[in-house]
């Protein structure tokens, strides 16, 4: 059974990719968490509208941002990350990316809840083969030390595309909103316009993937058949300690963070006045450039602090959520839309440095031949659980708890407060696993040098 740990069988490894074409790649596939992003989160700028359509209340929007994505997510994603350990993942991840991006446009043709519940639901099952196949492949491009690095980049990617939906959303709907559109033949109303010209571009996203980056050589292996399904359930379960803390928390804390993300939106125009033309581009404009001041203290600090801890990637990631998720919490209680910004804007600091240490804490303790299938699952803890409940929790407190859309701030901030806390205390209960997992594997590592030495 796999340890994670490398074994005299495993050291010789293939060499590493040369740096420029390592980094390269790392960099495109941040565009493509970039592209993923916007495609995901672009119905978040439109919710208004599409109500006004569609004749929608808060829940039934909450579904179609959230379970209409979120379950094909799932039904996909796990299946299929077992192929991300034993397949052609650039083959896998070009074709998924191809998929989300003609279904954004697709949403394009949407006349019900229905067709768009449709839409939605074919993002989710292509957007469910990025993660595992895109974090594997990270893996395999650039050594342990350097996974701070990479995933910063790579999270980089989230943040771009998170404010890229809001300020292309925001602006777009500044232009069109209101007006109708004939494309084609075919009549689309404001939302249906924006939800095409969002999607097309990502059909040329998935060739560049295709033709202009290698598949890695996969290393610290043990085997190159793909294990059976029962063997990785076993793992994970015998390493308990550090796993179910680690995803279940994952999952509340982002049920926090998606209740939030979705309805931020709403949330300016229903408490500040202030529409998606005037607060997206400013939202957006502001992750573009505090996020990587985040990112880049965490990677620096989680280089250096790794070479001397090895707890250090929990620690940097417990001191990102328990930082980031007050200050969110403080956001919905500001008194102007200014003030409320202000805090938005300190907690992307937090996020940034807390975010690629809980990506490289996973990385780092499961072995090369169980990434794939662990990291779909927690790919289902964050993005199906999370992203299916946190709007619809948030949506049920405002349609049956207060009753009234104008107090939605209230019903945001009760989802983040109880959903924070909880996911914030399972992190700091999986930090000592964490660190013996670590000090195991670094020292199985130092035995098999000195034995091949």
């Amino acid at each position: 059974m796999s340890t994670g740990a490398t074994t005299p069988a495993q050291s010789k490894e293939p060499p590493y990719p040369p740096a420029r074409g390592a980094w390269y790649a790392i960099c495109l596939f941040a565009l493509v968490n970039a592209l993923d992003n916007v495609d995901r989160g672009i119905i978040s700028i439109l919710i208004e509208p599409i109500k006004r359509d569609l004749l929608l209340s808060d829940t039934e929007v909450s579904l179609l941002i959230g379970a209409a994505f979120s379950i094909t997510y799932a039904l996909v994603g796990l299946p299929m990350s077992r192929f991300a350990d034993t397949g052609n993942r650039k083959a896998i991840l070009s074709f998924g990316i191809a998929l989300w991006s003609l279904a954004t446009a697709g949403g394009a043709l949407a006349k019900s809840f229905a067709g768009l519940a449709f839409s939605r639901s074919l993002v989710g099952a292509g957007e469910a083969l990025k993660g595992p196949n895109a974090i594997s492949m990270i893996s395999d491009l650039v050594p342990r030390e350097k996974y701070p690095r990479a995933l910063s980049i790579y999270q980089f990617g989230i943040s771009l595309g998170a404010a890229l939906s809001l300020i292309i959303g925001g602006t777009l709907m500044g232009i069109v909103g209101g007006k109708t559109f004939n494309v084609a033949g075919l009549i689309l109303s404001d939302w249906q316009f924006v939800l095409l010209l969002v999607g097309l571009p990502g059909v040329g996203v998935a060739a560049l993937v295709w033709f202009t980056i290698k598949e890695p050589a996969r290393r610290g292996r043990e085997r190159k058949t793909k294990p059976p399904l029962l063997e990785v359930f076993r793992y994970a379960h015998r390493e308990r300690a550090f796993f179910y803390p680690f995803l279940i928390g994952a999952a509340l804390l982002q049920i926090e963070v998606n209740g939030l993300l979705n309805w931020r939106i709403p949330f300016y125009q229903r408490t500040y006045g202030w529409g998606p033309e005037l607060v997206g581009p400013i939202i957006g404009t502001l992750s573009i450039a505090i996020t990587p001041v985040g990112l880049l203290l965490g990677a620096i600090w989680g280089e250096r602090m790794a070479k001397k801890h090895a707890g250090a990637m929990i620690i940097i990631s417990i001191v990102g959520t328990g930082t980031s998720v007050p200050i969110m919490l403080a956001a919905l209680l500001m008194p102007t839309a200014e003030w409320a910004l202000t805090m938005t804007a300190l907690s992307y600091v937090a996020i940034g440095i807390g975010a690629p240490a809980t990506t490289a804490a996973l990385t780092t303790v499961t072995p090369n031949e169980y990434r794939g299938q662990i990291f779909a699952a927690f790919a289902f803890a964050i993005s199906v659980v999370g992203a299916a409940l946190g709007p619809l929790f948030v949506a049920l407190v405002t349609d049956y708890v207060f009753q009234d859309e104008a107090l939605l701030r209230y019903s945001m901030f009760t989802t983040a407060a109880v959903f924070g806390a909880a996911g914030f205390w399972l992190k700091i209960a999986c930090y000592k696993p964490y660190k013996a997992r670590v000090q195991a594997i670094i020292e199985a590592e130092q035995a098999a040098e000195r034995t091949t030495a």
